[in-house]
């Protein structure tokens, strides 16, 4: 064979180290731009714009929702890294098996959250796992930095995150206050001096209509629908996640918003069984009343929780945890158009009902007389004017 008919070895060798290396380098690339797909997460706050039903193939989907996000925990799914902005949206879905589902505090079964969640509501999401949302109106949360006569400064954060802070800073904002505002340290009366030290984190309520909210049996949480500990997998939450009520809470990082170690101490009800322990959780994240805040502010002795475990993890990765608040809980006597009377651990009392009332029943809009169930799990949220609500370090 002459040198006409040889191939030429090193030019064969050389092009194909550099179609190789392209091909190595657009994935890289896109791996640097967006995170590793392999490894991607979508944790976030923000209100619900749209909801879809999953289709017949979608055999693992209850529901599809998008999301305006307002706060990042952490996004590194798809389009969404550093350059990423507060007021994008994303999509989400509700699983029949991996979700731990939650409304106002209270969890519930996946079918029950499939059909409460509409757009306005809005809440804390973590992938598909935990589902963390509110039906009560959404208010403003941050820190006290400056107090004047009739106005203080409030800075607010948009994440805690080092990858999206860079381009959602905490902004700073001036709230006007007067006579006709209501101030609270969470669920005690009290006045703007104490609710407006710098240093408090408060949430800012707009006036809100009273409302009766009834839960019926049939939306219990169920644990069935989580992936036992033993076989948890990537994306779904375990069946060790549970109602919990907080005791001692631990850590080095009192301030620290995001993946925080802390020990924490607390009475959780486990598939019906009461227990007192100590989880020594490495990288955790307290989530109050729908929105992140560090442990000196959230994690107080006495507040009920929701514990959210997932894969193979024996300890919490999240902890859903809800204030001491202005509602009144019970069991229905009985009802009518203009009272309602109910029972508790604390006895009896009979609430008028408001001309403009609103009504859900298991998270869903109705009207009194689907609401008058005798027997029926009723919160009772009252009507309110502005209102401030201070929590203290």
């Amino acid at each position: 064979m002459d040198s006409l008919t040889k191939p030429d070895l090193s030019y064969s060798i050389t092009r194909r180290m550099k179609i190789i290396g392209r091909l190595i380098a657009v994935p890289l690339s896109l791996m640097l731009a967006v995170g590793p797909v392999w490894g991607a997460t979508a944790a976030f706050c923000g209100k619900v714009t749209a909801v879809k039903p999953a289709t017949a193939k979608q055999k693992d989907t209850l529901t599809h929702f998008t999301v305006k996000i307002d706060y990042y925990d952490y996004i590194s799914r798809g389009k969404f890294g550093r350059q990423s902005k507060v007021g994008e949206s994303i999509d989400q879905r509700v699983l029949k098996l991996g979700s731990v589902c939650v409304i106002n505090g209270r969890m519930v079964n996946a079918a029950t959250f499939s059909k409460a969640i509409r757009p306005g509501l809005w809440g804390y999401f973590y992938e598909t796992t935990w589902l963390d949302l509110q039906t009560t109106p959404d208010f403003q949360w941050g820190e006290v930095v400056t107090v004047g006569k009739d106005t203080f400064t409030l800075r607010i954060h948009r994440t805690h995150k080092s990858v999206h802070i860079e381009t959602n800073p905490p902004v700073e904002v001036k709230v006007p206050y007067d006579a006709s505002v209501s101030f609270r340290l969470e669920d005690k009366p009290t006045d703007a001096a104490t609710a407006l030290r710098p240093g408090n984190w408060v949430q800012i309520h707009e006036p809100r209509p009273q409302m009766i909210a009834l839960w019926n049996a049939d939306t219990a949480y169920d644990p069935a629908e989580q992936q036992p500990v033993e076989q948890g997998k990537r994306g779904l939450a375990n069946d060790l996640s549970c109602q919990a009520v907080l005791g001692n809470v631990e850590t080095k990082t009192p301030d620290q918003v995001l993946d925080l170690s802390a020990q924490v101490t607390c009475d959780r009800w486990l598939k019906g069984k009461k227990e007192t322990l100590t989880l020594n959780a490495k990288k955790t994240s307290f989530i109050l009343d729908g929105k992140l805040a560090p442990p000196k502010i959230a994690a107080k002795a006495g507040r009920r929780a929701v514990l959210c475990h997932y894969r193979s993890e024996k300890v919490p990765h999240k902890i859903l945890v809800r204030s001491k608040d202005d509602t009144v809980r019970g069991t229905i006597i009985a009802m009518n158009e203009s009272t309602l009377r109910l029972t508790s651990t604390s006895g009896g009392t009979q609430i008028p009902l408001e001309k403009d009332a609103h009504f859900q029943v298991d998270g869903i809009i109705a009207d009194w007389k689907a609401v008058a169930k005798k027997g029926g799990d009723v919160v009772v949220y009252p009507k309110r004017g502005r209102t401030i609500i201070a929590f203290t370090p």
